[in-house]
C-alpha cells in the first residue's frame, strides 16, 4: 500500500519551536513524530510513502532521506504554495495513479490505528472514500460526521456549535480513498478536503466511517504535544535506564553548570535520556520526560512532563514541569517553568527572571 502524509503546514500553535523546524520533526522520546508515524506504517506492510512537504522541506530530507533507514520508500510532493488539505493530495498524483486506493494521513497525529481493519472495511462497502472516526466529548474544534446505522457518511460539517453537531465522531486525520477521487479534487489551487471534497463525495453516496476506539492525539498544541511524548514514552520505554545512539547535534557550551556527579539523582519512569547528557547530584527527572543530547542539568533540578531538545543547558534547582525547551537553550539557576511556558532554540533565560503562564520564548532572545 502507499500513504500520503500532509506535512505542509506551519505548525503555527506550537511556534517558537516550529519556527525553526518543521512540527513532525519534535522529538518524541528517541524519536520524532514524523518517524514514529513511518515507523508504525512500516509495522502495518507500507512500504511506499509520498510527503506533501511545504514548510522546511530540506530540514525533512535531510533527517529522513529516501527512507531506506525507515524501511520504506520516501517520496517528496513539493507544495510551492499552500494547497490547503486536498490540493496536495492531488499534486501527488504521479504517485498515486494506478494504486487503486491510497492512504491520506494528517501528519500530526500520534495513534496505534489499524490500517488494515480501515482498508478491510473499506474495500467491504466498496467505498470510495473511507474516514477514521474518533468519538471525543467536544467537537465543536474537529471536522464531525452525520452518520448512519450501517456506517455511511451523510453529511460532514466541519466545526460546528457543540449543540448543533450532528455526533460526536470526528474526522480522525486518517482516510482510504479510491483512486477516482483524484478526479475530483482541482489541480493548483487551494482546497479543502473537509470543506469541498468530502461534502462532494457524500452527495454521491459511498463514504463511509470507520471508528477508532484506541490512542489517538492530535498533536497541534503545547499541552497535546506533551500528552503524546508521554504516550509514545510508555510505550516505548519498558527498562528503567535507557540511551539514545551516540549521535551528536552541535557543541556543548557550558553556562550556569558547576561540578556534576550524579548522586542521588532519582528517575521516575517512563523518561529518555540522550547520549552524553549530564545529570547533576540531587535531581529527580520524569515522570513523561525526554531528554536530547549533550544535555547538562545542574544540582537539584527537578524536571517532569516535559521535552527537552539536544545540547539545552539547565542550572541548578530549575523546576521544569509541562514545558518544551528548544535545541540550544540556555536555563538560569532557580528558573521555575511550569505551565505550558514555550522556549525556542538557542534562546537564554537569566537568574531571577519570571516567566509569565503560557510564555512563547522565540529563538535566540535573552529573557531575564
Amino acid at each position: 500500500m502507499i500513504a500520503v502524509i500532509l506535512v505542509g503546514g506551519f505548525g503555527t500553535r506550537l511556534r517558537p519551536l516550529t519556527y525553526t523546524r518543521p512540527k513532525q520533526l519534535l522529538p518524541l522520546g528517541n524519536t520524532t513524530l514524523i518517524e514514529y508515524m513511518i515507523g508504525r506504517l512500516a509495522e502495518q506492510e507500507f512500504r511506499e510513502i509520498v510527503l506533501a512537504v511545504g514548510y522546511r522541506p530540506d530540514t525533512l530530507k535531510e533527517v529522513l532521506g529516501d527512507g531506506e533507514r525507515l524501511g520504506v520508500n520516501i517520496h517528496y510532493s513539493l507544495e510551492e504554495e499552500p494547497l490547503g488539505t486536498a490540493g496536495p493530495i492531488r499534486q501527488a498524483e504521479d504517485y498515486l495513479r494506478g494504486s487503486g486506493e491510497f492512504f491520506v494521513l494528517n501528519g500530526d497525529i500520534v495513534s496505534d490505528m489499524n490500517y488494515q481493519q480501515i482498508l478491510v472495511h473499506h474495500r467491504y462497502h466498496q467505498a470510495q472514500a473511507s474516514i477514521a472516526l474518533y468519538r471525543v466529548d467536544d467537537p465543536s474544534r474537529y471536522g464531525v460526521v452525520d452518520i448512519t446505522s450501517e456506517g455511511q457518511i451523510l453529511a460532514f460539517i466541519e466545526k460546528p456549535p457543540a449543540d448543533t453537531a450532528p455526533s460526536n465522531l470526528i474526522n480522525a486525520g486518517c482516510y482510504v480513498l479510491d483512486e477516482s477521487v483524484l478526479d475530483h479534487i482541482p489541480l493548483g489551487r487551494k482546497v479543502s478536503i473537509e470543506r469541498e471534497t468530502f461534502p462532494l463525495l457524500c452527495e454521491k453516496g459511498r463514504v463511509y466511517g470507520w471508528e477508532h476506539k484506541g490512542l489517538w492525539i492530535d498533536t497541534g498544541t503545547p499541552s497535546s504535544y506533551l500528552e503524546a511524548n508521554k504516550e509514545v514514552l510508555a510505550a516505548s520505554t519498558n527498562q528503567s535506564h535507557r540511551e539514545s545512539p551516540p549521535t551528536h547535534h552541535g557543541p556543548v557550551r557550558r553556562m550556569y553548570i558547576g561540578p556534576t556527579s550524579s548522586r542521588n539523582v532519582r528517575y521516575l519512569r517512563p523518561y529518555w535520556k540522550g547520549k552524553d547528557t549530564i545529570i547533576g547530584n540531587d535531581c529527580e527527572i520524569g515522570p513523561n520526560v525526554t531528554l536530547g543530547r549533550n544535555v547538562t542539568i545542574g544540582a537539584g533540578t527537578r524536571i517532569r512532563d516535559a521535552v527537552i531538545f539536544n545540547c539545552v543547558e539547565i542550572g541548578e534547582s530549575v523546576v521544569l514541569r509541562n514545558t518544551v525547551i528548544g535545541q540550544g537553550a540556555k536555563i538560569g539557576d532557580k528558573i521555575r517553568l511550569e505551565e505550558f511556558q514555550l522556549v525556542g532554540d538557542g534562546a537564554t533565560i537569566y537568574p531571577g527572571a519570571i516567566v509569565p503562564p503560557g510564555a512563547r520564548i522565540d529563538p535566540g532572545t535573552d529573557f531575564r
